[in-house]
């Protein structure tokens, strides 16, 4: 007995060494950490600025194939950090406070463009997490989409814009700002969980599409039936949510992986409080580089180990499958998974795993009508199986956070796509700020020379845009790509989601109780009457059968650029009370018209610049069976007097009852009552 246990033990100890990941890691070129004394003793915003260079220039910037995560430990930095592409900055403390930027700037994103044009509208792929800005300028943060902002303290103002740049973000989550939050020009925005300390919606402003849920110091909703001012959708409650995984570290130097726990029908920052994270030590890490096989990878998935994908661009050969309950798979610095050519996906999340993370990625198409596919379906992040609907865990909810895929764009083969980009089988899935995309711009083709007209295009090709002399211009039949997301789970819930250009519907809804929390669409810019019109696509369609839906502060933009085309409806979904919408809009942006109706043929069409936006406050318009208005949530105070109420009325109904029964065994009547009346109470 005594050898038996003897050999177990040696046998766990060497499973243990076997096992085990190092602790600290050894990380790669592209990942680069600092201590408080590397800002005494060097000029980090020189070496910084040196570094990032080519990442922050639009030109070189746009499709490099540079990734870099810049790591800060606890302390005080007097530094200034222009993010550019692919670009990371992370605070490695447990709270937001124990990483503080001091310098004048600190960390911050301005406009990479000329204004008004472009401006901020290609300020893509970057993101800043988990510090405290102390900068006496407040922070600056004039991005567009896939620029997340989380789990920041702003001491002063948060500026979303920069005076006469166009921007057309944006998503920050988790950040608590002292100062003024001010969107100023931005198009659109969404807000999840933050303290925003802006109550007034003129300081706040924006212009089409505002959505906050479970923040606080923010305007009340807005309901505007024109495009004259911006719509604010404010739902006071996030109903569920955890929030991104984030990587800390110790006094020792040791690192460790914060997972978050889930929260429900919550209010404001995560951060404002002690704990609520569960802390993995990095020897449960696996840490994988770019140079790793995908079969090596795949390995420490199967272990049960938590990866964690450093920057840089992972050539994928199979799909990372995740198969283990609570397991996360975190990109940093903006690491890229191109699909394996066969048309399987870059990801794959297997239905009976509950509670999986899947955080910081881009995903890249790579099949092409050169390669043969193994699926008759093509994707780039599947969850749950085709055609077996997982019922998923309510109390363990799957999470995607900052998730950036694109079919096309830095790839000079056009025929490079895939058919539906994001497919959800599983129920209970939570997404968290999705840009889901099909390139409408590409890398120029040194070997190909100028780009040629569209065939029966209306407009020179050098008339329509100034990015047609700095990249190429993507045309009919480039980058085919026709759905952007399909969801088939049940309780579905997304915040903030963005999908662009896909040549079918671009977003189709097909489960039950599905919540989108902010929607923004482009529809494709190069196609036709009969190849999109003619065949009814929308830019968010709710499946015909579907009883429960709702989506909230909404919106379908077209850009017709190569060809007409007329579109009947932005948005298709059943007329039920079930299915209900809030502050949903159609937006003209520019070229040929256009967009008929909103939903379901109500609202007016938006046919050029004289008409350029259509809004239906709620989808309750005109006769016929429509959708009830949406309830926006409760405030905290009314749901405390609720509570309340309800406990002095079982406290009554308690007392009132024992009464009854206490007279029943005396034999009593109770005021003249029968025993049969008496009986029906």
């Amino acid at each position: 007995m005594r050898l038996g246990r003897w050999s177990f033990g040696l046998w766990c100890c060497f499973s243990w060494r076997v096992f085990s990941e190092p602790n600290p890691p050894v990380w790669p070129q592209a990942v680069h950490i600092f201590a408080p004394e590397d800002a005494e003793d060097r000029n980090l915003t020189a070496e910084i600025a040196t570094l990032l260079k080519d990442l922050n220039n639009v030109t070189t910037g746009h499709y490099s194939s540079e990734r870099i995560a810049l790591l800060f430990k606890p302390g005080s930095y007097d530094v200034d950090i222009e993010v550019g592409y692919y670009v990371q900055v992370l605070g490695l403390g447990r709270r937001p406070q124990e990483v503080a930027f001091t310098g004048r700037n600190g960390v911050y994103s301005p406009p990479m463009g000329e204004s008004p044009d472009p401006g901020s509208l290609d300020n893509f792929w970057r993101s800043a997490e988990n510090f405290h800005q102390k900068s006496s300028e407040g922070m600056l943060w004039a991005v567009s989409q896939a620029c997340p902002l989380r789990r920041v303290h702003v001491d002063r103002n948060l500026s979303l814009f920069a005076p006469k740049a166009w921007a057309s973000g944006g998503y920050l989550a988790d950040v608590h700002v002292d100062g003024y939050t001010r969107l100023g020009g931005q198009q659109q925005w969404i807000m999840r969980n933050s303290n925003i300390s802006t109550p007034n919606a003129s300081i706040l402003g924006g212009q089409w599409n505002i959505v906050l849920v479970g923040c606080t110091g923010t305007p009340p909703t807005t309901l505007p039936h024109s495009g004259s001012v911006a719509a604010l959708t404010n739902v006071a409650l996030t109903p569920v949510v955890a929030e991104k995984p984030f990587i800390s570290i110790d006094s020792s130097g040791l690192f460790f992986l914060e997972i978050p726990e889930y929260r429900y029908l919550s209010v404001g920052p995560s951060f404002q409080e002690e704990g609520g994270t569960t802390a993995v030590p990095f020897s449960e890490v696996y840490v994988a580089r770019s140079s790793d096989a995908s079969s090596a990878i795949q390995a420490k998935l199967d272990l049960g180990l938590h990866v964690v994908l450093t920057p840089g661009i992972y050539n994928l050969t199979q799909p990372l499958t995740l198969s283990t309950s609570g397991q996360v798979l975190l990109g940093i610095g903006m690491a890229t998974l191109v699909a394996p050519k066969d048309g399987r996906p870059c990801v794959y999340v297997k239905g009976l795993a509950k509670g999986v993370r899947v955080a910081g990625l881009m995903l890249q198409a790579a099949a092409s009508k050169s390669t043969l596919k193994v699926v008759p379906l093509s994707s780039l992040l599947e969850w749950g199986e085709a055609g077996e609907l997982s019922s998923g865990d309510a109390a363990a909810p799957g999470v995607l956070s900052d998730i950036f895929a694109r079919v096309g764009g830095p790839d000079f083969d056009r025929s490079i796509g895939v058919d539906v980009v994001l497919r959800i089988h599983s129920n209970h899935v939570v997404g968290d700020n999705l840009w889901i995309w099909r390139a409408d711009h590409a890398f120029l083709d040194p070997d190909q020379g100028p780009q040629k007209d569209p065939q029966n295009s209306l407009v020179p090709l050098k008339d329509r845009v100034p990015k047609g002399s700095e990249y190429y211009l993507t045309a009919m039949g480039d980058y085919p790509a026709k759905v952007g997301v399909q969801v088939k789970g049940d309780f579905v819930t997304i915040y903030g989601l963005a999908v662009e250009h896909f040549t079918q519907d671009n977003t189709v809804w097909e489960g039950e109780a599905g919540r989108v929390y902010f929607y923004q669409n482009e529809l494709p810019y190069d196609v036709d009457q009969e190849n999109f019109g003619d065949k009814h696509y929308a830019g968010y369609r709710v499946a015909s059968m579907v009883q429960r839906h709702e989506a909230h502060g909404v919106g379908v933009y077209s850009y017709f650029r190569d060809f007409q085309c007329l579109v009947r409806s932005g948005f298709v979904a059943p007329s039920t009370d079930g299915v209900r919408f809030t502050n949903i809009f159609t937006r003209f942006l520019n070229g040929e018209p256009g967009i008929e109706h909103v939903l379901n043929d109500q609202g007016s069409a938006v046919m050029g610049f004289s008409d350029p936006m259509s809004r239906l406050p709620t989808s309750v318009q005109g006769p016929g069976p429509t959708a009830a208005p949406k309830h926006r949530g409760m405030s905290l105070w009314s749901l405390m007097l609720g509570t309340a109420i309800m406990g002095l009325s079982l406290g009554w109904l308690s007392s009132f009852f024992f009464v009854r029964w206490r007279s029943r065994q005396r034999g009593a009547f109770i005021d003249g009552a029968s025993d049969s009346e008496s009986d029906k109470c």
